[in-house]
């Protein structure tokens, strides 16, 4: 506890029609302060390099998966599902059925999610979405708001542009500590 000894209001008395700034500060919280700072001055320039020091530093943490991998995963999924074939095991062509796209973009999500799950990522959460959405003289904006830890999260995005149709895949890998 600091105790401030005894308090003075002001430094002199003004003349009379000379108009005083208001005070603000008591010169015992004045000199109070400026002597904590002093006290601290040196701690807090070897914080301040600290901080500078890490903040340099690249990377803090080094994921252990790749995402190229990943991606290249993903895209292959996406292209399983362009593979159709029939009881007897002869290849069919694939037509686009807008009734089917829910079922088709859980498909991918359940294949991506379960491929992320056989590498075997400890303390990763996964989370997979997949998008189907069907080109007719429109564009496309997709905007995703997450709050991700820069340095332990990630996420990989693969978009397949067909003919007629766009699928996005997105999977975040959500790192659990």
């Amino acid at each position: 506890m600091t105790s401030w000894g005894g308090i003075k209001m002001g430094s002199k008395p003004g003349q009379k029609g000379e108009k005083q700034a208001p005070i603000r500060f008591t010169d015992t919280l004045t000199a109070a302060l400026a002597n904590r700072k002093n006290k601290y001055k040196d701690v807090s320039k070897d914080l301040n390099s600290l901080i500078n020091r890490e903040e340099l530093d690249d990377e803090i943490f080094v994921p252990n998966y790749n995402i190229r991998k990943i991606k290249a995963m993903i895209a292959r999924v996406v292209k399983q599902q362009f593979v159709v074939r029939n009881e007897d095991g002869d290849l069919l062509t694939w037509v686009y059925n807008p009734e089917k796209n829910l079922e088709m973009s859980q498909s991918i999500a359940k294949a991506v999610k379960d491929r992320l799950r056989n590498l075997a990522l400890p303390r990763y959460r996964i989370v997979c979405f997949c998008s189907i959405v069907e080109k007719q003289l429109q564009g496309l904006h997709y905007k995703m708001k997450y709050i991700l830890d820069p340095y332990m999260d990630n996420y990989v995005q693969h978009v397949h542009d067909g003919a007629i149709f766009w699928i996005i895949t997105t999977a975040f890998l959500v790192h659990k500590d």
